[in-house]
């Protein structure tokens, strides 16, 4: 056993690491884009899209 987590230690650590990530950003992920999605709706109501095409042209 000590012999194989020699070889494969840094490997294990790795791959624990990632599915570690992987797991805050399935929990985290949603939770952001409420917000984002939240502030995007407040910006958008509070500045009409006409008055921002005005600009663009």
């Amino acid at each position: 056993m000590d012999v194989f987590l020699q070889e494969h230690g840094k490997t294990i650590f790795v791959a624990v690491c990632i599915l570690l990530l992987v797991g805050v950003a399935y929990v985290v992920g949603p939770i952001i884009a409420d917000a984002v999605k939240g502030v995007v709706d407040g910006y958008s109501s509070s500045v009409s899209f006409d008055s921002v095409a005005g600009k663009i042209h």
